[in-house]
């Protein structure tokens, strides 16, 4: 199946299960009779949409640090975006008037984002998108497969853990129990991130077919009757049967579901009632944006519609391109591209989800993640190689935006300064990547302590620093938790 892989759990069995005591219950999976022994199920109706920016987002021509002299046109010749009009600096706001040709201010004194994510501005404005710089993790690691594996299971440096931390945050916490679609990915394969043991996650390949196998007409009927049938068919008892055998009852239950959401639709608009929120083709590109921007709109506006049409707790997507070695482009180019559709995303997913229900933007966080930044000088080919600390955007109606760790006061400055402090090359993390996940699964998805400990083990450790900060395994000093949910 790899048009359609998922599998939900046994809605029967677990509705079941979760009416009474797990130990009347010899066959409820382990995490379920964790997550019932730790307390009451989380709220049921928060969401989180993630866009993972694979390749390594290069952070500092995301935000960009302009109040450093380390950032100048001596260690990036062709990448370098001159700071902000001073005149147009309005504290705690990005301006409406914002010059295309240099960094978008972003109203305190230090820093800018990309003149691509100017699409953001009226989320920024609002307060309701962290821009979180200098993220990253112990003992980074500088390898695309390793890195990526490490923010997806949540357990930097473990190689053989084969779940991840979206995963967990749905299994240990009860959340996926009963839901025909707990998690959903709109990927190739279904990612690390969604992940696990049980068959809790669905991966969608390409949305425009979401049959199994493909098949469709009187060959997909037969194979969904078959099902129907062999349900029906009182087999022997045998531990888990239950379980597996209602796979399949799921899967069909599943891709009726998907019938009803609508998937092909695309009459989604900004204000003017002209502008499409998800520009998926030529028709709907009002934007402008390239060709190569509609895969990515087509999968982010089926995340949105599935979050908002169905029990989905978590949905998201990938955005490749980011892997910058050459030609990266300060102000055009695949980078400049993609900093364009990432801001826009950001607007459009609010004013979906505040069209659907007033009050569903307020349910949802939208969180980016990237497996590192890249390096502070640019190389001989005029992009940039793998690093360190990059950046996280945080949206949400209920995210205390603004920007985190790119200021006067939590940057050194200067050809010693943060930039420069891993290698003379690298920027240094301040920020560990599960603080902002943690979080996000505690604060917002409502995982109790004990929960988030088991979602991402580095809560229970006290030399991590995770929640409140401090020095941590390699002697890095970090800040802990930021405060934005």
């Amino acid at each position: 199946m790899n048009i359609l892989t998922r599998r939900t759990f046994l809605e029967r069995s677990l509705q079941v299960a979760l009416g009474a005591t797990a130990s009347a219950f010899l066959n409820i999976p382990a995490f379920i009779q964790r997550a019932m022994a730790q307390g009451t199920i989380p709220q049921r109706n928060k969401k989180i949409l993630f866009i993972f920016l694979r390749g390594g987002n290069d952070g500092l021509n995301t935000i960009i640090p302009w109040g450093d002299s380390g950032y100048n046109k001596t260690t990036r010749p062709t990448l370098y975006v001159p700071p902000p009009d001073p005149l147009t600096s309005v504290s705690g706001r990005i301006p409406t008037d914002a010059d295309p040709t240099r960094a978008v201010d972003l109203g305190n004194g230090f820093a800018g984002m990309h003149p691509g994510l100017v699409g953001l501005t009226p989320v920024f404005n609002d307060g309701q998108v962290a821009l979180i710089h200098r993220v990253g993790y112990p003992k980074q690691s500088r390898s695309h497969f390793d890195s990526q594996r490490y923010w997806e299971n949540g357990m930097p440096s473990k190689n053989l853990t084969s779940s991840g931390i979206f995963y967990r945050a749905i299994a240990n916490t009860g959340l996926a129990a009963g839901r025909k679609f707990p998690a959903i990915s709109l990927e190739g394969s279904n990612p690390l991130l969604l992940r696990g043991p049980a068959p809790l996650t669905t991966n969608l390949a390409d949305p425009s077919r979401y049959d199994m196998l493909g098949i469709s007409g009187s060959d997909k009927q037969k194979l969904l009757s078959l099902i129907t049938t062999e349900y029906r068919i009182p087999y022997p008892e045998k531990d888990n049967r239950e379980l597996l055998f209602q796979t399949g009852v799921g899967l069909k239950d599943a891709i009726d579901l998907i019938k009803t959401i609508g998937l092909t639709a695309n009459n989604f608009f900004d204000k003017d009632g002209t502008t499409h929120l998800f520009p998926i083709d030529a028709a709907s590109n009002q934007k402008g944006f390239t060709s190569a921007s509609y895969g990515y709109f087509k999968n982010i506006k089926t995340a949105a519609q599935i979050l908002a049409s169905t029990d989905a707790i978590i949905a998201g997507t990938s955005l490749g391109g980011f892997d910058t070695h050459n030609n990266q482009g300060a102000l055009t180019g695949g980078h400049s591209d993609r900093m364009k559709w990432l801001g826009w995303t950001m607007h459009a997913l609010r004013k979906f989800f505040t069209d659907v229900n007033p009050t569903l933007w307020d349910d949802t966080v939208v969180v980016t993640l990237s497996e590192f930044g890249r390096t502070t000088k640019e190389n001989g080919n005029q992009g940039t190689d793998h690093a360190e600390a990059g950046v996280m955007f945080v949206a949400g109606g209920k995210v205390k935006g603004g920007v985190y760790q790119c200021s006067n006061d939590s940057w050194a400055v200067g050809p010693a300064g943060s930039m420069f402090q891993v290698n003379q090359r690298y920027l240094k993390r301040s920020v560990d990547y599960r603080s902002v996940l943690g979080e996000i699964i505690r604060d917002h998805l409502g995982a109790t302590p004990a929960q988030l400990a088991t979602v991402i083990p580095g809560y229970a450790d006290a030399r991590e620093s995770l929640q409140t900060g401090g020095v941590t395994l390699d002697g890095t000093r970090i800040v802990g938790e930021l405060g934005i949910i």
